[in-house]
């Protein structure tokens, strides 16, 4: 028998934001990621330039609830908060993925560990790697991953919710990292005129822990789509060109680059829902694109689908006095 009767397949800001809720209502919970760390689209990574987010550079939000959190995240140094052109924005501290280490804490978590198959009977839920080691049984599940991929593991134990998982019309991006040791001088808030591959830039400056200025470029969706299967020297070379176009004077050759693809970068329900779940077997869906596929509805999802299940062991604590 495991140690928790609950689980959690994904260490995102949904999943560990349901770990925490259910953590702090007392219960003992058991987080499964394939990765090798957590943090999802909050993920850095180790470079030449610095540790670089490779997704989400930053997030805002106006809800009550989430701010009353970022302020007491502030407090305790996770987050730092932003303004720029009179909007609030936040970045984890000091990086994305610190955020989402820190927000984990102590929490049971098994890292490197890729669930490609559930069954469920009465025992509960068993949860299968690819050499069919099974993890449980769990009396309750939470499911928070991307939708293409939750759809895939819902598709023979809940076919319901996985047709409403795969529903969701996801996109890619590809992202791409330029560092200059020479920092450019260009105005670092270059628009991107809609005809050209960049959605996005941020710069991040020298620093001791980034010994390069790092332009991060952020392509398109359909850009991403189209290119979706080159090769990341390809890539990078055709970011740059983007990017280079973009300047009003020839770009220099860039001391390192990189580039990282988004298979499900983005993509949310038409409907917009807190969760999905089948109460009755323990299951539960949640993530970003449950709501508008940002980090806020990646936090609240995971929030509601824990208090959904709360609520479900109350009334069946209930039920049975």
């Amino acid at each position: 028998m495991p140690s928790s009767n609950i689980a959690i397949i994904g260490a995102g800001i949904a999943g560990i934001t349901a770990a925490r809720t259910l953590k702090a209502a007392g219960h003992s919970v058991q987080v499964f990621e394939k990765s090798r760390g957590s943090g999802g689209r909050l993920a850095s990574k180790r470079s030449e330039m610095g540790r670089i987010n490779l997704g989400t550079q930053a997030f805002s939000s106006d809800d009550p609830l989430f701010l009353e959190e970022l302020h007491a995240w502030q407090q305790v140094g996770w987050v730092q908060q932003h303004h720029s052109a009179g909007q609030t924005y936040w970045t984890g501290v000091p990086y994305m993925s610190a955020l989402t280490r820190q927000l984990l804490g102590d929490l049971n978590t098994d890292f490197s560990c890729h669930i490609q198959r559930l069954s469920h009977d009465s025992r509960g839920w068993l949860l299968h790697e690819q050499n069919d080691r099974a993890h449980g049984p769990f009396q309750q599940l939470i499911i928070a991953i991307p939708a293409p991929q939750a759809s895939a593991l819902l598709n023979s134990c809940a076919p319901e919710l996985a047709h409403q998982a795969d529903s969701v019309k996801v996109q890619p991006v590809w992202m791409v990292a330029l560092g200059f040791k020479q920092p450019l001088t260009h105005n670092t808030n270059i628009k991107c005129p809609s005809n050209q591959a960049i959605a996005d830039i941020t710069v991040t400056p020298l620093s001791a822990e980034h010994p390069m200025q790092t332009w991060m470029l952020r392509a398109r969706a359909d850009w991403s789509s189209k290119h979706l299967e080159n090769q990341h020297d390809d890539v990078i070379d055709a970011l740059r060109s983007a990017f280079s176009d973009l300047l009003d004077s020839p770009l220099p050759l860039h001391d390192s680059a990189f580039a990282h693809r988004w298979r499900y970068a983005l993509g949310a329900l038409k409907q917009p829902t807190t969760a999905l779940y089948e109460q009755q077997r323990g299951l539960y869906v949640a993530g970003d694109w449950c709501g508008s596929g940002d980090v806020y509805s990646a936090w609240h999802s995971g929030k509601n689908a824990a208090q959904q299940l709360l609520d479900h062991l109350h009334c069946t604590t209930i039920a049975h006095l």
